[in-house]
């Protein structure tokens, strides 16, 4: 990381506008990539070992969780 950049985003929110926003683009682009890996778990049962697939569903089911637990951060 450079010398040049902070950490503006790095509060609780209550003071900016931004995090909200951030929040909020950064649960979006989450839900986006759950449902990518899902979807690839699906594709692939059958074709790939049942260790791969199931680490998939695993990984998209802990993506599920983190974007529960920014939605609540986000409507506190």
């Amino acid at each position: 990381m450079s010398g040049n950049q902070d950490n503006k985003g790095s509060g609780n929110g209550l003071k900016n506008g931004s995090d909200l926003k951030t929040r909020t683009r950064v649960v979006t682009d989450l839900k986006t990539a759950s449902e990518t890996i899902e979807n690839s778990a699906f594709d692939l049962a059958g074709e790939a070992s049942p260790d791969t697939v199931s680490d998939l569903i695993r990984i998209a089911a802990d993506l599920q969780m983190i974007i529960a637990e920014l939605s609540q951060r986000g409507s506190h």
